[in-house]
């Protein structure tokens, strides 16, 4: 492959006029650039390369733009300290324009801190597309991109396997990406949901949705990827000062090969016929970034809802689920109902925690949540305002029974998982509390579930339904708990 001069790539690429930046780029390029499989014999060339920068990064110092702190931070500052406290430490107390451009890029990871949910995949396009320029620049190999980690293989030998290449501290070129603050499971190359009570690794169900945005009460594909798989990886991989909490997360090498496969699993969904929504409102927001030689780029998200422009495609998709997608489509249209509620709280610790949906309006079936009138619509199981003081560091279990109590904890009940990475105050003392949570939001279809127990002739399940929210593994402490619990028909 062809190198170029460090220098001469920045001089390039800092000519461009901002706003004519990418599409020149393209333009320049006769192919597209892959984006492989790290697990391929390409893969594997990138991550020698990827290695090598991150090192390189590192020495750079706090203050560069290219270097891993800048990076690392744009997504969040490190937990133990503010944005504020570490512009004065690496910049000063004086205005200066890397300290201007620190503090319009740094603490901007969306859509974890309050802001619109909807932003979520095109602000992390964003983000790694400028990380992977600038790795060309500080590698010299303008061909170089970043590999995805492909957790969700259906071969074992991949599937939720950190890559060795991460998981070697002594070796001279891998050591750079290594963390020792990963699970035991994810360091030691054993599959990391290997002790969950269901499949976690399945996005079947997201890569089924058929809306982008969330409708009421049933989440679009942007929401379903990001309190699905994208969170629970983060659980799964790191502990809370590491990839299991927003404000380390970006500091682990492997954070990029995750969210290269997010971006994946967006593209397969678009090639598979999913539309993205380019006339919203929220598609023109506008943010900044530092690019190659800190160069200031500001862009919308909308400019990000393809990769084609940004001249880059996959080796390989995923592709749509074999089953239909009929029912990722049902209520998406309608607007929710709510048919019952939880009067309190449920309050997760190392034992399940329970707590019983109750009817809040006169009953049309002889199961809670089914209406023999309106056949049409189905049933959804909601947990929101979701909050933790600190993580966890477990995944939790949900499961639904028919009545008041004595919940089973077994398949035939679960209804999915959920996990705090999202839901804990990390604002580090900047805005109001209220405004340092994301969304903390997930529905689980339970249709299916309630039309059983309608053919088992269960009575207990007309009155009351119980969920139970179970940890598996250990929980840290973080006092977590799921504020409102709703049946809803849409």
């Amino acid at each position: 492959m062809n190198t170029l001069s460090r220098r001469a790539f920045i001089q390039g690429a800092a000519a461009l006029p901002l706003t004519m930046a990418l599409p020149r780029l393209a333009r320049a390029q006769t192919e597209p650039l892959v984006r492989y499989d790290c697990a391929s014999d390409p893969g594997r060339e990138m991550l020698a390369i990827y290695a090598d920068a991150v090192q390189r990064m590192r020495a750079l110092g706090d203050a560069d733009p290219m270097g891993w702190l800048w990076q690392w931070y744009t997504h969040f500052v490190n937990g133990t300290t503010t944005r504020s406290a570490e512009l004065t430490r690496i910049f000063g107390a004086e205005s200066s324009t890397l300290k201007s451009l620190a503090t319009e890029t740094w603490n901007t990871c969306q859509s974890h801190s309050g802001q619109n949910s909807n932003h979520f995949l095109p602000w992390h396009r964003m983000f790694v597309h400028y990380f992977e320029r600038i790795v060309r620049a500080v590698s010299e190999r303008p061909d170089f991109t970043l590999p995805y980690w492909d957790y969700t293989s259906s071969d074992p030998d991949k599937r939720g396997i950190v890559p060795v290449e991460f998981r070697q501290p002594t070796d001279p070129l891998w050591k750079n990406l290594y963390r020792s603050a990963r699970t035991s499971l994810a360091n030691s190359g054993q599959p990391i949901h290997k002790y969950q009570p269901a499949d976690v690794m399945d996005i079947g169900e997201a890569m089924a949705k058929t809306h982008y945005s969330t409708v009421d009460s049933v989440m679009g594909f942007c929401r379903a990827v990001d309190s699905g798989i994208h969170g629970r990886i983060h659980v799964l991989v790191g502990n809370s000062k590491n990839m299991g909490a927003v404000p380390y997360a970006a500091n682990d090498p492997l954070f990029w090969l995750h969210h290269v496969n997010i971006d994946r699993m967006w593209a397969s969904w678009n090639r598979n016929g999913g539309t993205n929504p380019g006339t919203a409102t929220w598609s023109g927001t506008y943010f900044t970034f530092a690019d190659v030689d800190g160069v200031r780029v500001r862009r919308r998200l909308r400019e990000f809802f393809g990769t084609a422009a940004l001249g880059y495609v996959y080796d390989s998709y995923i592709d749509a689920p074999a089953a239909t997608t009929a029912l990722a489509a049902a209520g998406a249209g309608g607007r929710a109902e709510k048919v019952a509620r939880a009067r309190e709280a449920a309050r997760l610790g190392p034992r399940p925690a329970q707590v019983a949906l109750e009817p809040l309006a006169p009953l049309r079936s002889g199961v809670l949540g089914l209406d023999d009138g309106r056949p049409g619509k189905r049933a959804y199981l909601v947990l929101r305002d979701l909050h933790t003081w600190a993580q966890p560091e477990v995944l939790f279990h949900v499961y639904l029974s028919p009545g008041r109590r004595g919940g089973a904890l077994d398949r035939a009940h679960h209804v999915g998982a959920i996990h705090f990475f999202d839901a804990e105050f990390h604002d580090h003392g900047e805005h109001a509390l209220d405004m340092a949570l994301g969304e903390n939001f997930h529905s689980f279809d339970v249709t299916d579930l309630l039309q059983r127990f309608r053919r088992q002739r269960l009575a207990a399940a007309r009155d009351a339904l119980t969920v139970t929210i179970a940890p598996a593994g250990r929980p840290i402490g973080g006092e977590p708990m799921v504020g409102t619990l709703e049946l809803v028909r849409q």
